[in-house]
């Protein structure tokens, strides 16, 4: 096989030229290729002839005797545009060379051309393949090293976090805080091990459900609410705390037994949002409330609303408000939510009169209500108007 030309391309044209020479006075058929030798140069390099039973194809450069014109024979070049792909060689007995033979010839011609051209592409598309493998496992293996070497200060805070609250009074103000340090050190450790399985994740056309953040899973799927909103809750205080917004909270949590971890991703990319947006002083808070059909979860702060034409467009993927210019972010976190939410049956709305469904909330500002059925199997279409 000539270099460059796939097996599946010779046995096309090898087909192509057994089926065309059926019957007539053709003496032969040949197909060259353009391809570089050794030193670079271009030639063309016989791939496919008919009779098929022919010792060996005639050489084009080779043999001067099929560079002297000739009445019965022709060469018909194999183009892609402007680029010279190869040639057709076609010898015949006959005298003539009636239009409707040299249709089918330039049709033929014209199929060659085409097949040659999805077969580079083909070729094109395996190198680009494999050079994506290299690099995806050059990738992998920085990733792995990096990954090492972040659980040793990992590790680090961990511990001095621990000997931080020994040393502290049990009922020190400052517990809270050392608590939350310890959640969200364990937080990173899962993230840490999604990290680990990314590397076993080879390149592939399917597209897996979008998340919020790494797709880190306990070893329980379904969990309890109140349990999993406990650490998200004493981030958000002592997130608050350090940039000075007041926080709110109820003194008890719900209780909802399902995928917790999907919940929590929303709830702290909203926390996230409120805390990149809010105005200076700005309250934040979280409030809830249960039905027989729903519990439904409420993220507001006191910033200002969120202007009409922008509320169902920051829901698009890669859009933001036009109070998003000059923070970081990227536009994919209420998109990637209100997914999260709809694969959860549940609904994710922009609310802009929060004191309408908290009392603790400011008259006028934004919340976000994450709407859940009340039994995970039991999916919602939309969200509800029952009152926090």
């Amino acid at each position: 096989m000539a270099l460059g030309v796939s097996a599946d391309y010779r046995s096309l044209t090898q087909n192509l030229l057994e089926s065309f020479a059926s019957g007539g006075e053709l003496r032969c058929l040949a197909v060259y290729m353009a391809l570089s030798d050794a030193s670079g140069l271009l030639q063309l390099e016989a791939v496919a002839c008919w009779p098929a039973g022919l010792q060996r194809l005639p050489e084009s450069l080779s043999d001067p005797a099929l560079q002297i014109p000739e009445q019965g024979r022709r060469w018909l070049p194999l183009r892609n545009g402007n680029h010279l792909l190869g040639a057709l060689l076609v010898e015949t007995a006959a005298s003539s060379w009636p239009d409707a033979f040299s249709q089918r010839l330039g049709r033929l011609a014209t199929a060659l051309a085409t097949a040659r051209t999805l077969d580079l592409r083909c070729e094109n598309m395996a190198l680009d393949l494999d050079h994506l493998q290299k690099r995806q496992a050059q990738q992998e293996h920085q990733l792995a090293a990096l990954i090492h070497q972040m659980r040793n200060p990992l590790a680090a805070l961990r511990t001095i976090s621990q000997l931080l609250r020994r040393r502290l009074d049990q009922d020190s103000q400052q517990q809270h805080l050392v608590t939350s340090l310890l959640d969200e050190g364990q937080q990173l450790e899962h993230y840490l091990k999604a990290l680990e399985q990314l590397p076993r994740q080879r390149l592939s056309t399917e597209l897996e459900q979008p998340r919020l953040l790494p797709p880190f899973r306990s070893s329980q799927v379904d969990g309890q609410l109140r349990d999993r909103l406990l650490p998200l809750l004493r981030r958000a205080r002592s997130s608050c705390e350090a940039s000075g917004h007041p926080w709110h909270q109820p003194s008890d949590l719900p209780q909802w037994q399902g995928d917790v971890d999907a919940v929590a991703e929303i709830l702290a990319n909203l926390i996230e949002n409120a805390l990149r947006y809010a105005p200076p002083q700005a309250p934040i808070g979280f409030c809830w409330a249960t039905s027989a059909e729903a519990v439904q979860l409420l993220l507001w702060d006191g910033g200002c609303p969120i202007p009409e034409p922008e509320r169902e467009r920051i829901f698009r993927q890669g859009q933001r408000g036009a109070t998003g210019a000059g923070h970081q972010g990227t536009g994919y976190g209420l998109s990637l939510g209100r997914q999260l939410a709809l694969s959860l049956g549940g609904a994710l709305t922009l609310i802009t009169q929060p004191q309408l469904l908290c009392s603790e909330a400011t008259p006028a500002g934004n919340g976000f209500l994450l709407t859940l059925p009340t039994s995970p199997q039991t999916p919602l279409i939309g969200a509800t108007n029952t009152r926090p």
